[in-house]
């Protein structure tokens, strides 16, 4: 019975210990999270230029004098 508990946690520890994801997929995990981070910042600016440029007022629309007779 102790052999067989003490199987299976040696078996546990070793599956926990081996299904971290490997360095070359922590890589380009980073990799990745950069571009989409470079990504949303930049169309961020986007919106944000594109915004500003609404932002001029428009011409003023002249307006008939009504108080004239």
């Amino acid at each position: 019975m102790k052999n067989t508990i003490l199987f299976f946690s040696l078996v546990f520890i070793l599956a926990q210990t081996a299904c971290g994801p490997a360095a070359e997929s922590r890589d380009s995990m980073h990799k990745r999270a950069k571009e989409v981070q470079d990504s949303i910042a930049k169309s961020i600016k986007d919106a944000i230029a594109e915004a500003e440029e609404g932002m001029t007022a428009p011409a003023p629309t002249p307006v008939a004098d009504t108080t004239k007779k």
